[in-house]
């Protein structure tokens, strides 16, 4: 009896491998959905299921608006506004141009440190001299600290869109999305001149209807600036909220 138990036992658990090994072995294209048996030969309409594209952006001219923030500044708050344009030449690979001006506007922090006053050690700059009897002269400075301002800025810039998909809202709405990394130059114009900066970034856009779509964007900019007379490396992020229209 036991000998009995044994051999079932063996050939249960060869079955059990066979089986594994098969199902491993299976392409994974056989679980896709088969497009003809969804809509049909005779459709004309792009199919909606997850491995087609449904919102097609190739060889199609996008215009869009876009407005954003730098973050990464302690002592001023920068926010970013501009016009894009750009161009896939197939649904994952394309070319973009944005220029983006800013406006600025000191920190709470910044504020707060130019409301302090104090006597510095050695008196040797008299051009903030305060007279303080009549006869003597003394010199009252702020800790204003160092600042560097970015007052615009011009990408060229590669997108490279390898991910699609889309979310479903509640059994209610279809959203269609693609995710992208962007990498590529800039122009940025801050207090110091103008700096090339190399640009690397990361964004999501969500599409409405055919043409437009919504997007948001990560940059980094990097740069080199004028730190306490020392040459620094600078990395300037930013996130950008913006709207495209593609052209048929």
């Amino acid at each position: 009896m036991k000998h009995y138990y044994a051999l079932v036992s063996k050939l249960l658990l060869t079955l059990a491998v066979a089986s594994s090994l098969f199902q491993v072995s299976t392409p994974a294209l056989a679980l896709d959905l088969d497009p003809d048996e969804i809509r049909g030969k005779s459709s004309k309409e792009p199919l909606t299921v997850l491995q087609n594209r449904y919102f097609l952006k190739s060889t199609r001219p996008e215009f869009g608006f876009v407005v954003g923030s730098i973050l990464d500044e302690a002592y001023l708050n920068t926010t970013t506004f501009g016009v894009r344009s750009g161009f896939f030449a197939n649904e994952w690979l394309g070319f973009e141009v944005q220029m983006l001006r800013t406006t600025v506007s000191d920190s709470d922090d910044r504020r707060a440190l130019n409301q302090l006053r104090y006597r510095p050690l050695k008196d040797e700059n008299t051009e903030n001299a305060v007279p303080t009897d009549g006869t003597e002269t003394e010199v009252i400075v702020t800790p204003d600290p160092e600042i560097n301002a970015i007052h615009g800025m011009t990408d060229f810039h590669a997108v490279v869109a390898p991910f699609y998909g889309k979310l479903n809202f509640m059994n209610k709405w279809i959203v269609y999305t693609d995710m992208y990394v962007t990498a590529g130059m800039a122009r940025v114009e801050t207090d110091q001149g103008d700096k090339n900066s190399m640009t690397l970034g990361a964004g999501e856009r969500f599409y409405v209807g055919k043409s437009w779509s919504f997007r948001i964007d990560f940059k980094d900019r990097i740069f080199s600036e004028t730190r306490a007379g020392q040459t620094t490396r600078k990395n300037s992020y930013s996130v950008d909220f913006g709207a495209s229209y593609f052209f048929n």
